[in-house]
């Protein structure tokens, strides 16, 4: 049947009228609904589906309440925005977020529409409905003739979900560690002495943007050398990630871009699973004062940020996203401040932590929508961090320390920031 092999963005009424024509029945991955179901039913089928086998709901169709065999094509009456809603349901009252399609309205013979929903099987399973106890599955209700439903997960079935769960957060550890690894190959690289003797590097900083559960590849490795050529960032009257001088180099699922920072030890990397990577040797002389300079780093930061929202959305992400950074080799390495205009003072940096790793969690469209806002929480945990809280202890610091990031970047700061 066609509804299984179409993109929903393409089903017809034709398609739908096949199901009545082959007597379609409910069975494990499809579902009749002959009246628009109500928020609590809905997420029901849809998380269901997602905990089971994948499947489909067919919103408009009637179907015989003994054995679940289609009937009739009555339709709806149009719902306004009705897509928009179902989306914004199971990302809002579903956990984790549950992804789906839905079809636009489709008119049917009798004037009325129908709707499909599409639901994948999920690698992040088990999704709950917020609010409710217990997680639903698929299964057969009758035994004859035979019946689907949803129905509460057993403990076997929660466990089995959970295994599965847990190999998608396993895969997210596997691919931030490899980038790391990566970066930390090419630094000692960097730093090597005519003897071969790997010498001390400088404080580095590395941040890592990745969908919170990395379920599917988003694009294929050969794709990713284009997105990166056609969504360059202009950065300090240059480009970002700098590739003009032939710089990428392919490793197994990735692209990266070496010294992605003119005439700086750093690496961009971007993945098929839609992992974006920075890491870079931060600059310490600056007008012969040596230290870590704040607007450098804001500026870095903010950079990273917006290229990385950039780097999801061409992908076409959307949903929960991870983002982490670390600073290391950090002890003793002084920081910078301006003082009565452009003379800079070093003052004592951290005092016990040679190195910091933290988190946070946003979603794809805080990150695209509210960046301003992303930023300035990355840098207020970075600063403390690093022992100089006098610069983000308050909310009218941290934004005036974004606004000088801006300018370093040689970025026009809006009127309003995106918080």
């Amino acid at each position: 049947m066609s509804i299984y092999t179409k993109p929903i963005a393409q089903l017809t009424a034709a398609d739908l009228q096949e199901l009545a024509q082959e007597n379609a029945v409910e069975n494990a991955r499809l579902e009749f609904k002959s009246q628009v179901p109500n928020k609590d039913e809905i997420l029901k089928k849809l998380t269901s589906f997602a905990n089971t086998f994948r499947g489909f709901v067919v919103i408009g169709a009637a179907a015989n309440s003994a054995d679940g065999r289609i009937q009739d094509l009555p339709g709806v009456d149009p719902q306004n925005g009705y897509k928009q809603t179902l989306v914004q349901w199971c990302f809002d009252a579903v956990s984790p977020p549950l992804t789906i399609e839905v079809s636009d309205a489709i008119t049917v013979p009798s004037g009325k529409v129908c709707y499909v929903v599409s639901v994948p099987e999920s690698d992040v399973a088990p999704h709950h409905i917020n609010g409710r106890k217990g997680a639903w599955v698929r299964t057969d209700e009758f035994s004859a003739p035979q019946r689907f439903d949803s129905k509460l997960a057993n403990d076997n079935e929660i466990q089995h979900l959970q295994n599965r769960r847990r190999l998608v957060l396993e895969r997210r550890e596997q691919l931030v560690e490899r980038a790391r690894k990566r970066f930390g190959t090419y630094v000692a690289r960097k730093h090597k002495d005519a003897s071969g003797q790997i010498t001390q590097s400088g404080p580095i900083f590395e941040l890592f943007v990745v969908p919170r559960f990395p379920t599917r590849p988003l694009c294929a490795q050969e794709a990713l050398r284009n997105l990166v050529q056609a969504n360059y960032m202009n950065w300090r009257g240059t480009i970002f990630p700098d590739f003009t001088r032939n710089q990428f180099t392919a490793q197994n699922e990735s692209i990266l871009v070496l010294d992605s920072v003119v005439a700086r030890t750093s690496i961009f990397e971007v993945n098929v699973w839609g992992l974006t990577f920075y890491g870079i040797e931060l600059e310490t002389d600056f007008h012969q004062a040596q230290g870590i300079h704040p607007y450098d780093l804001a500026g870095s930061v903010l950079l990273y940020l917006r290229h990385a929202a950039k780097m999801l959305d061409i992908m076409g992400y959307s949903g929960n996203v991870l983002i982490s950074a670390s600073l290391d080799c950090m002890l003793g390495v002084p920081l910078l401040q301006e003082m009565y205009g452009s003379v800079i003072s070093p003052f004592a940096g951290s005092e016990l932590d040679d190195d910091v790793t933290f988190s946070i969690e946003v979603t794809s469209h805080e990150l695209t929508e509210k960046g301003d806002g992303v930023v300035a929480e990355l840098l207020r945990r970075i600063f403390f961090s690093m022992g100089w809280q006098g610069a983000v202890d308050s909310p009218q610091k941290t934004e005036n320390l974004l606004r000088k990031a801006y300018a370093f970047n040689f970025w026009q700061h809006p009127e309003k920031l995106r918080i």
